[in-house]
């Protein structure tokens, strides 16, 4: 229905396969083209309206070059983003059109719970169904202490505990993308998203990296963004490993990650002096009390609070977001001095 508009022209759907550098594979009812995009995407002012893999695209195919031009990004369902690697303040889509999420850690010296929050609020930012999945369960001691962590940091969650080597969980995760759903794998160098691609594949599609000894980590191997068809029939995204995520236009994905922690935060605020209140150094605040008592996890306090300021930052340097600002701040002021004429 999306592509009505343009049929009857020469221009044919696709979808977005493979993305590396300026150049995507997009694979068509007549095959694979490769495909650059036309300058009016390219250079729009917003960078989430180029196309990324997973995209449905409108594409000016040249079939004798086996190449094309995408002219158009066709309506999105689901989009994962994150805040552009360095100092820029401009969002890059990793995926899109996912239906599941994978936030791939290992059980060894990769698995970090503030990352892991980190990697939730984004998923469920996208509108894709998150499930964590813990690596390399073989080399693990005490599997159950790494699970029960994850699980209490992320209430709710699916958690599936995967050993690429022994096959263990393999047809668990294969579950989540029957029908040929698509579902995209997130998570740092190492943590075992090329082995646990090739293990879903049943062949040496990607290329992986042996674990060290020193620190357990395996080794960044994925370069690029490639989509898959499984044997099961489902479609699988490989990313290469992120060295940041950071946190943009995320506030409702970050409480709907937190939400039982917001709640305890706000039950408990109700109790500090002031109504008012920061929950810094002001006298009488119940919520600095229970992070000192330990009734509030004060690292899980302090990595919402660094999200949480975070998005406020690329808030306030996004133009947009500014102007949007100052637009509702005009209401009100405009709202206000109706309501005072009216006293």
């Amino acid at each position: 229905m999306a592509f009505q508009p343009y049929s009857g022209s020469e221009l044919i759907p696709g979808r977005v396969v493979a993305q590396q550098r300026g150049l995507l594979g997009v694979i068509t009812e007549s095959g694979l083209i490769q495909a650059d995009t036309a300058g009016k995407l390219l250079h729009t002012s917003d960078p989430l309206d180029r196309p990324a893999i997973g995209d449905w695209v409108v594409c000016h195919p040249r079939f004798y070059e086996r190449r094309g031009t995408i002219q158009a990004v066709l309506p999105r369902t689901t989009c994962f983003v994150r805040k552009e690697v360095g100092k820029r303040t401009q969002s890059q889509v990793i995926a899109a059109n996912i239906d599941v999420a994978f936030l791939v850690m290992t059980t060894g010296a990769d698995f970090n719970l503030s990352r892991l929050e980190r990697y939730l609020a984004l998923t469920r930012e996208s509108g894709a169904k998150p499930v964590m999945v813990l690596t390399k369960a073989d080399l693990c001691e005490d599997i159950e202490q790494v699970s029960n962590a994850a699980q209490t940091c992320a209430p709710g969650v699916d958690l599936r505990i995967v050993s690429s080597l022994e096959g263990t969980g393999l047809n668990e995760i294969s579950a989540y993308l029957d029908g040929h759903r698509t579902g995209v794998m997130v998570g740092s160098s190492g943590a075992g998203k090329s082995t646990l691609l090739n293990a879903l594949m049943k062949t040496d599609h990607a290329a992986t990296g042996a674990v060290s000894e020193y620190d357990g980590q395996g080794r960044h191997t994925t370069t690029h963004r490639e989509m898959v068809s499984l044997p099961s029939g489902g479609l699988l995204i490989d990313t290469p490993g992120m060295r940041e995520l950071g946190m943009v236009n995320a506030a409702e994905g970050l409480a709907a990650a937190f939400g039982e922690f917001n709640a305890e935060v706000e039950e408990i605020a109700q109790q500090c002096r002031f109504r008012d209140c920061k929950h810094e150094a002001e006298p009488g605040c119940a919520v600095r009390k229970a992070r000192e008592d330990g009734k509030l996890d004060e690292r899980r306090w302090n990595n919402w609070l660094k999200m949480k300021h975070e998005i406020l930052l690329q808030e306030q340097k996004n133009p947009a977001g500014r102007r949007a600002e100052r637009r509702e701040q005009l209401r009100l002021n405009r709202e206000a001095r109706r309501a005072k004429r009216h006293d």
